[in-house]
């Protein structure tokens, strides 16, 4: 909320200003907290009802998939989050970062490709490959 006295009217909607202080706030506490994750704890309690194995596979893809987008530039991941898990089309990511619509979709070209390559490296393009139908999103 102090950040809201810094606001600058910079042309950009206001909107895209309050995306910023939270997107930076959500990026500070998932530094801060990383939940754990104890595939112990899923073994130890089949009587859940969870597939065990199939938990412990998302488990180990989530695990991978972090770890590549870890390595990505800043704006990378950031495009890749707010269209693939978010939702939000090319246009609307525009407006929150202050890019143009065809400077996203260029970004996000680069993000996938630079994505996919990272996983090949790590020996786990086969990942990228089950997932490639997110860049139909393009």
């Amino acid at each position: 909320m102090e950040a809201l006295d810094r606001y600058e009217d910079r042309g950009l909607p206001f909107v895209a200003f309050l995306f910023r202080i939270a997107r930076n706030a959500a990026i500070d506490k998932s530094r801060r907290t990383r939940p754990d994750m104890s595939i112990d704890e899923l073994v130890n309690h089949p009587e859940s009802g969870q597939n065990v194995e199939a938990e412990a596979a998302r488990s180990i893809e989530r695990d991978v998939l972090f770890n590549a987008m870890s390595k990505l530039k800043p704006d990378y991941r950031e495009v890749l989050l707010l269209r693939f898990v978010e939702g939000y089309g090319a246009a609307d990511v525009g407006r929150m970062t202050g890019r143009s619509e065809g400077a996203v979709r260029t970004l996000q070209h680069r993000a996938v490709d630079r994505l996919r390559k990272e996983l090949d490296r790590m020996g786990e393009l086969s990942l990228f490959e089950r997932f490639s139908g997110a860049d139909a999103a393009e």
